[in-house]
């Protein structure tokens, strides 16, 4: 019987080692659908993955709410971000049971077409994403972004 309780807290550590890196592989795809979603102006997928209670502090200071999010996306013109690229490096995710807190540097480079105006885009963000789990899925619930010199982490 002692080789049996032993051997359990190995088993239980071993458990929640691999369900952590479940949570965060789980979290970093869900990371790289919401960007892709926004670059494609896809609603009915930022939908699902945005949590009605989300806020984004955006690097200006400003607050967004998820409706406010959802209503650009839906009036943006259909091609108006097909030329920008979004891309994450340096991603940290950490998962604390219910929730799972990710970090890392966004990179958003291209022309915004919006209004007849075309806009050139190229910044970096240091940034966080809050996602808790609702009902059996993760949601992001919270971001913050952190404007960065691009030379500044090369």
């Amino acid at each position: 019987m002692i080789a049996v309780f032993a051997y359990a807290p190995v088993v239980c550590v071993a458990q929640g080692v691999e369900s952590s890196v479940r949570v965060q592989q789980e979290i970093r795809s869900l990371e790289q659908q919401r960007l892709r979603a926004y670059l494609q102006l896809d609603s009915v997928a930022l939908d699902r993955i945005i949590s009605e209670d989300y806020r984004s502090i955006y690097a200006n200071g400003e607050v967004v709410t998820k409706s406010q999010e959802m209503q650009w996306i839906k009036s943006a013109p259909a091609n108006s971000l097909s030329t920008v690229t979004a891309t994450t490096e340096d991603l940290s995710v950490r998962p604390y049971g219910a929730i799972a807190l990710l970090t890392g540097r966004l990179v958003i480079k291209g022309k915004i077409t919006w209004s007849q105006n075309d806009f050139v885009m190229s910044a970096s963000f240091r940034y966080t994403a809050t996602y808790a789990k609702k009902q059996s899925r993760w949601q992001i619930v919270a971001s913050q972004f952190t404007k960065i010199e691009e030379t500044a982490e090369k």
